[in-house]
């Protein structure tokens, strides 16, 4: 591994499981067994490590995703399959929630590029939602609304399984999303 996948592989543990505001430059350089240069060769400041981070969070989170979908076939069960994905990825991080939620709780409004990374993040995720949903429902107002009402459920559940370190809560958003998509294609014209 090179020295910046190292760098990269440690801020992500630690960042993740620590901290970004409890974790340090130096303890990123001793965990990763580098010299101070080798981290400073390859990030400006903890800020830019950070960036970095955060960026290959959502990198890596959406090809997770899109391995899931790729599973199922109709929209409706990709719409419920992000419920899938999320209770493997709680329970393979010990619960310990989105990564991009939590640096962003962490950050100030200094460190407006990490903030932008995260917004950007979750503004796609909602477009790949209403995406699939316009497959289902014709009206694109309703579209949005079955879509932002799934994502509003997944990053409830999210967060929630993060307090109590179970997966309950993604049981009972997955069931109300069912729900949702039950009630509105009853109520409605779809495709």
């Amino acid at each position: 591994m090179d020295t910046k996948d190292r760098i990269m592989k440690t801020a992500d543990q630690l960042f993740y499981f620590q901290g970004y505001q409890s974790t340090g430059i130096n303890q990123i350089i001793k965990e990763a067994n580098i010299a101070k240069g080798s981290l400073y060769n390859h990030f400006k400041s903890k800020s830019e490590l950070g960036q970095a981070y955060a960026m290959q969070a959502s990198e890596l989170w959406f090809k997770g995703l899109e391995e899931e979908l790729n599973l199922w076939s109709t929209p409706s069960e990709k719409l419920l399959s992000v419920f899938s994905f999320l209770d493997r990825y709680a329970k393979s991080n010990n619960f310990n929630g989105c990564k991009l939620i939590n640096i962003l709780t962490e950050i100030t409004d200094k460190e407006e590029n990490i903030r932008k990374i995260t917004v950007d993040h979750k503004q796609k995720f909602r477009n790949y939602l209403q995406q699939i949903s316009t497959e289902l429902f014709t009206d694109p107002n309703l579209a949005v609304e079955v879509s932002d009402s799934i994502y509003m459920l997944y990053e409830a559940a999210t967060v929630e399984c993060k307090i109590f370190k179970s997966s309950w809560p993604i049981s009972l958003a997955k069931k109300n999303a069912e729900q949702i998509l039950i009630l509105k294609s009853e109520n409605t014209p779809s495709k």
